[in-house]
């Protein structure tokens, strides 16, 4: 859902540090914009202040991840960085590759209309006689990978902040996949990802959350053994109240509850890696569908690693890892505003 990784050259803020940052609420209405994603979502917005295409690529044995990212709002950007490298720290380089990452600007998106996005320096493209994505830098770096075994959709959503006309649309055409192809850093040998579990998102809206408009996001995805995946994502408004959908991905069809009832728990809190302060983690989050959706099922996630990074005014897990069933392997973004945490810390 969302690209922190680009963020990671910002300098460290210091900020009060809660113990834990629980949602108050949930709104259970449900959202009806919210359905299964296609591919026909996935088109570039102008004019919004905020978009951005991701591509996450996980491996099923080492919990390596490549995260690669193409920003047209508010700064024309493409990222990329291998989370993992050495299995233990979060960015330390792989074996063979000097740098874990690296970003360079590009000369805006083109405006074509199809889905996914095309710039200068790479593209994340929807190939439609392969029927499958192309996710393709030539910059500082270079990725080419296609997810193109056993893509699942996720699904396609609108969430208002209610908060000074604030909004955001979020699309995941590919929830999980298995993907063929390489990524390439500087100075550092090709390294083969094929075979890694790969998925997709693309968000875009009126938001910044640096402004502290809204209190922070949710959003996790897990790649599970049958080939499916579990997904939360969502926003968390200004008064600690959620909203957002819980998703279950299935080779049999996907299902989408646009509301949710989101309950975190047995808290723990993780060194950062630039301020060294630290920030709480839910240790178990939870999310059911609401009372009013077509479905009834719940998602949990379980942290197995709390890593952690706190800017001031946001902290937020690093994409840290955590898991739903026995087999699976993910990763889960807790984020928080400044503004929300020192409420928290006075309640």
């Amino acid at each position: 859902m969302c690209a922190l990784a680009a963020l990671v050259v910002s300098p460290a803020l210091a900020a009060p540090i809660p113990s834990g940052t629980p949602v108050v609420s949930s709104d259970l209405t449900p959202n009806a914009t919210g359905k299964v994603a296609e591919p026909s979502d996935d088109v570039v917005h102008p004019g919004v202040t905020t978009e951005w295409w991701y591509a996450s690529f996980m491996d099923p044995h080492s919990k390596r991840q490549l995260i690669v990212t193409i920003f047209t709002a508010p700064v024309p950007m493409v990222n990329a960085v291998m989370m993992y490298g050495d299995t233990t720290n979060p960015l330390s380089p792989a074996p063979g590759t000097p740098v874990p990452g690296g970003f360079a600007p590009h000369g805006g998106a083109v405006l074509d209309g199809l889905p996914g996005v095309r710039t200068n320096q790479g593209e994340m493209s929807y190939d439609v006689a392969r029927n499958a994505y192309h996710v393709r830098i030539h910059s500082t770096f270079d990725v080419d990978v296609w997810l193109d075994r056993g893509q699942l959709p996720g699904a396609t959503g609108f969430i208002d902040l209610h908060n000074h006309g604030q909004w955001m649309g979020w699309t995941s055409p590919v929830a999980t996949s298995t993907v063929t192809g390489s990524v390439r850093f500087v100075g550092g040998a090709p390294i083969d990802i094929t075979g890694w579990r790969g998925y997709h998102d693309h968000n875009w809206g009126n938001f910044t959350m640096v402004d502290q408009a809204a209190d922070g996001w949710e959003w996790g995805i897990s790649h599970e053994p049958d080939g499916g995946a579990s997904i939360i994502g969502g926003l968390v408004r200004r008064g600690a109240q959620w909203t957002g959908s819980v998703i279950d991905v299935r080779p049999s069809g996907t299902r989408v509850c646009t509301s949710s009832r989101l309950h975190l728990s047995d808290w723990t809190s993780g060194s950062t890696l630039l301020s060294g302060a630290t920030y709480a983690l839910p240790g178990t989050i939870t999310a059911t569908c609401g009372p009013d959706e077509k479905y009834r099922f719940s998602k949990t996630f379980h942290l197995t690693e709390p890593v952690v990074v706190d800017f001031g005014p946001l902290a937020a897990s690093l994409e840290a890892p955590y898991t739903t069933v026995s087999g699976s392997f993910g990763m889960f973004e807790h984020i928080r505003s400044l503004v929300a945490r020192i409420e928290q810390s006075q309640r």
